[in-house]
């Protein structure tokens, strides 16, 4: 069985109308008639158009809300990506935090038992007043652990993103 042209009945009415138009002689009344059927016909294509038209206009709508819609969703999700990136970012900021002030804590013990089990005896060979000059020596390593946390905390902070930038080369290639 053939497809049959949703335009058959379209179709049919213009070859009839054709082959009209080519017999040579015609009365009034069949001028009439065939003028009243192409009026009929071109009447009833003028309703489907509308018909047609009112149905793709909705449609058209329809896509147009839909289109927002994802535009907007991308936007929401582009947003929420970036506050995740960003908390993520915190968070290994404050990790790398922990881990530095822990280094720094670690050496800042080692040198105050380093100092108390081997500095300090040669301080009381050196120096009659060694008080002052413990004092002194532990008060230097005091106020060098600050400084220290910070220099630990940016180195790790820059490996960390060199890391992370190596890792996203690789996953985008």
């Amino acid at each position: 069985m053939a497809k049959q042209s949703i335009y058959q009945r379209e179709i049919e009415n213009l070859e009839q109308s054709k082959s009209f138009l080519k017999r040579s002689e015609y009365s009034k009344l069949e001028l009439q008639l065939e003028f009243k059927k192409i009026v009929e016909n071109y009447e009833e294509l003028i309703d489907q158009v509308k018909i047609i038209t009112k149905i793709s206009d909705r449609l058209q709508k329809k896509l147009n809300r839909t289109n927002e819609a994802l535009e907007n969703s991308n936007n929401q999700l582009a947003e929420l990506n970036s506050q995740l990136n960003e908390t993520i970012d915190q968070l290994t900021e404050a990790k790398i935090g922990r881990r530095a002030a822990t280094i720094v804590m670690m050496v800042a013990i080692a040198l105050f038992i380093i100092s108390e089990a081997f500095i300090e005896p040669q301080i009381d060979k050196m120096f009659s007043d060694n008080f002052i000059v413990g004092l002194g020596l532990k008060l230097v390593v005091a106020i060098l652990i600050k400084p220290g946390e910070d220099f630990a905390n940016k180195y790790m902070l820059r490996k960390a993103r060199k890391k992370q930038l190596e890792d996203a080369k690789v996953q985008g290639h």
